[in-house]
């Protein structure tokens, strides 16, 4: 009997409310505690509709979109199972209470199309926020159907425009993969078909009940913007402007974004070549070795400078 009861009442938990409503987690676009958003958009489309290869790919919106704070370049439509890679610098840190808050564009408390979040590093190595889902799955949620929020905990879309969906890093602690900071956050659209050779599972292994089919150009997870609440604290970073790629004089530590296994090469301002190897890592120390001073770094067509001191 006691087994029974714990199991009555794990399924009848209930999480943080809708926006507005006492106890909610639910965080407003124009919050003061926002320092930060994505600085780029990586877009992977899903299929309007999963189970059909000729419903073509969600078509709203684009990798600019996302970019910037929440209600300014609009949404991205992201198909069944689709994703977005998003980009930060200075990166999101695991500090006191929530780290980052995700925006879809639900137009009320119960209309709701869900994502899983992901944080990486490199863009291989993926954690996944531990998502549950309660929501009843004895029927399939119709197109445009009811969700309960309180039945949703660590899935992004749980919450209406203007408010963003929290998340806190310390929920990752428990991985091997857990770092203090991320780079990267991963948006993957929950397939929300109850039928289990389509639809996402939680990290309980639950089905995903949500609006399912929608088979329209604003199919999936409709991404508005991703705002940042806590990041590493701001160092001396020469950021390249819209190449991703940023420098931390007190390191002397060139970020890029992504391998490019191409070579770089770093000149005295009188043209005289410094250092050359190759950007095969996501980031590379400057030789101690080099005085202090300004430099050029070329990488492939790309020259910038940098203060070494």
């Amino acid at each position: 009997m006691a087994i029974l009861s714990l199991f009555a009442t794990t399924l009848s938990a209930q999480f943080a409310p809708a926006a507005g409503k006492f106890g909610s987690t639910a965080v407003k676009a124009d919050s003061s505690c926002f320092v930060n958003w994505a600085k780029s958009c990586e877009i992977n489309r899903g299929l309007a509709q999963i189970n059909l290869a000729d419903s073509g790919f969600a078509t709203v919106g684009n990798s600019t979109s996302t970019i910037g704070p929440a209600k300014t370049n609009g949404i991205v439509s992201l198909g069944d199972g689709g994703s977005a890679i998003l980009y930060f610098n200075p990166p999101i840190a695991d500090f006191d209470g929530f780290d980052f808050a995700v925006f879809e564009n639900a137009f009320n408390d119960s209309f709701l199309e869900l994502a899983h979040i992901e944080v990486s590093n490199d863009k291989i190595n993926w954690l996944r926020f531990p998502s549950v889902s309660l929501s009843t799955i004895k029927t399939q949620t119709e197109p445009f159907g009811f969700t309960n929020p309180e039945k949703i905990h660590n899935l992004a879309g749980k919450y209406r425009m203007p408010y963003g969906t929290p998340f806190d890093l310390s929920d990752l602690k428990d991985s091997s993969k857990y770092a203090p900071t991320f780079q990267y956050v991963r948006i993957v659209d929950v397939v929300g078909s109850i039928d289990s050779t389509l639809g996402s599972k939680d990290s309980k292994g639950n089905m995903i009940n949500d609006p399912w089919p929608t088979p329209f150009a604003s199919s999936g997870f409709d991404l508005d913007a991703v705002g940042v609440i806590n990041q590493s604290p701001q160092m001396k970073i020469n950021w390249i402007d819209k190449q991703n790629i940023y420098f931390q004089s007190e390191t002397r530590v060139l970020h890029f974004p992504e391998v490019s296994n191409t070579d770089i090469s770093l000149f005295s301002l009188e043209g005289k070549l410094v250092f050359k190897t190759k950007q095969n890592q996501l980031q590379m120390s400057i030789p101690t070795k080099i005085a202090d001073g300004v430099y050029i770094v070329k990488l492939n067509n790309l020259s910038f400078k940098i203060n070494l001191h």
